[in-house]
Formats: C-alpha cells, structure tokens, sequence
C-alpha cells in the first residue's frame, strides 16, 4: 500500500517549509518537487516553485496503514496532521491510502469548522 500527502495553502500560507519537504524525502517519501513540474504554457515554474512552494505533495510506499504513514509524516515534519487550517481554503493536510492496485482505501483528516458563543 502507499499514501499520498497533499498540501493546500490554507490561510494564505503554505504549512510545511523547505526544510520539512527535504525532511520527507531523507525519510523515503518521494515528494513531487515543482521543479519538475510545468504552468499550463508547458513552461517551468519561475524558480522551480509554485506561489512559493517547492513541492506541494509527496508519497510514502510500503506501508501498512493510513495512520502508520501519517504518524511518520508528523515526527518527521514535527507539526500535526489535524492542524484545521481555515474555514475559507479547507483543511491544510490531506493524506489518502491506496492498495497496491492504486485502488482508494481511506483519507484523513476529516476536519470540522463551528462557531459558538461561550457562556
């Protein structure tokens, strides 16, 4: 089985730093760099990057559960999986399982927004 980790720039920031992306690749996850990428011209991204980002998703092989590779991702980047992100651009984790036949077999985190008045 294999995960994919997708990052959405919720909040107007991206939430893993270049330095987290190459943390994940030393850790065996093959991060899909925007450096090999291209716009919708064909053309490269301006300095290998996408508003900013050098990468924007990576996988993981070999694993055995979706929460095996999520609490792998975590010690690695050190930041949480469940961090919620804001109500407007979604959540800024996203983290689906596949078996070996690429077939969809869970996704995380499921993230709530509410508001309430505190007595």
């Amino acid at each position: 089985m294999h995960v994919e980790y997708n990052s959405n720039n919720s909040g107007g920031s991206w939430w893993l730093s270049d330095q987290n992306w190459k943390d994940l690749e030393k850790a065996g996850w093959t991060v899909n760099w925007v450096a090999n990428e291209t716009d919708w011209d064909g053309k490269p991204y301006k300095n290998g990057r996408w508003l900013n980002a050098l990468a924007r998703s990576a996988e993981k092989h070999g694993v055995s559960s979706l929460k095996e590779a999520v609490y792998e991702w975590e010690r690695v980047t050190g930041l949480s999986s469940t961090d919620a992100g804001c109500p407007c651009c979604g959540k800024p984790h996203n983290f689906t399982l596949y078996d070996d036949n690429d077939n969809y077999v869970d996704s995380g985190p499921t993230v709530r927004y509410e508001a309430n008045w505190e007595d």
